[in-house]
């Protein structure tokens, strides 16, 4: 049995990747997208998007829905999104205080 720590941990590995990254933004935009739709979103290759969302679905991050000779994904869990929101305000501060510390006169100058 998993424990709260390693469900945690397994959730970050999987979030890890730029590319995931990338293709959750895509679906945050647009709801849920095509394998095809994602990959030129995302700019990557069919065969690397499929790579990804294989694994951010066995994770049950993405869901696949079939439509014809189409599969759609979207997130299952929109949570996600806001882990991707707190990243997103801690680079952002951490930014600014880099700026912060550039632009503050040297007293030796």
């Amino acid at each position: 049995m998993s424990t709260l720590q390693d469900f945690k941990a397994d959730l970050f590995r999987t979030l890890s990747n730029p590319v995931r990254i990338r293709i959750l933004e895509a679906l945050r935009t647009a709801g849920s997208l095509t394998v095809g739709e994602i990959q030129v979103r995302a700019g990557i290759e069919a065969a690397n998007a499929s790579q990804h969302l294989s694994i951010m679905r066995a994770r049950g991050i993405v869901e696949a829905r079939r439509e014809g000779t189409s599969a759609w994904y979207s997130v299952t869990e929109p949570e996600v999104f806001a882990l991707l929101d707190a990243a997103r305000a801690i680079f952002e501060r951490r930014v600014a205080a880099q700026t912060e510390l550039l632009e503050t006169p040297s007293p030796n100058r």
